[in-house]
């Protein structure tokens, strides 16, 4: 009888250590955020790049920061992220010299809104408009393969010009510039590349631009 009793007993036990772990990964969790919290640092300024991995910021004094590592970082935006947009960014590590240094980005927040932008991305992606706003035929447009033989990954969606960039006629330096888009800009992407460009829908035709350029 003792004997099972000792079995029960270390069974319960095993039980409720079981339990309390997920509570003391929360707590730890928590105590890292904590941890986090009281070193971290902050910046704010306008937005004048960002690639999902990579941001670039002009603060009110004219310095500009570019941080390399925000991949991980936490989201807190209304209406997405554009360049123009005035933002904060919370940060552990040291920014000197123009550079992000050892920093890490933990947070990237802005409240401005940018709903005339997503609506127009809306629209560019149901094929209605072009980022000008006047009527495009997408059945066509977008849909070539690129004359320099790069392999497409097929893709539809809507992207987002980061900043001022050339839209060329092939998946390829140097070739033909079919004109210009601006940061803000939302375009309709087609194809992936397998060298890094990006096939979207420029004027009802075939364009194409580096993915430095392009958040998508």
């Amino acid at each position: 009888m003792k004997k099972q009793f000792s079995k029960k007993y270390a069974l319960l036990m095993l039980i409720i250590s079981l339990l309390a772990l997920p509570a003391c990964g929360k707590d730890k969790e928590a105590q890292e955020e904590a941890a986090l919290d009281a070193v971290s640092a902050s910046v704010s300024g306008t937005l004048t790049r960002f690639t999902g991995s990579e941001l670039s910021l002009e603060t009110d004094t004219g310095e500009k920061l570019t941080f390399d590592n925000c991949s991980d970082a936490s989201l807190e935006l209304e209406n997405g992220i554009i360049p123009g947009n005035n933002i904060t960014i919370v940060y552990t590590g040291s920014v000197k010299d123009g550079g992000s240094g050892n920093a890490k980005v933990r947070k990237i927040i802005s409240t401005e809104d940018n709903s005339g932008v997503l609506n127009l991305a809306e629209k560019a992606e149901e094929g209605l408009t072009n980022v000008n706003g006047s009527a495009v035929n997408s059945q066509e447009a977008g849909q070539d393969t690129p004359e320099s033989g790069v392999s497409v990954e097929e893709t539809n969606g809507t992207g987002t010009i980061i900043s001022g960039v050339n839209v060329r006629s092939d998946a390829q330096s140097g070739s033909e510039i079919l004109g210009q888009l601006d940061g803000g800009d939302s375009v309709r992407v087609t194809g992936i590349c397998e060298n890094g460009w990006y096939r979207i829908i420029y004027e009802n035709q075939t364009g194409y631009v580096w993915q430095d350029y392009i958040f998508y």
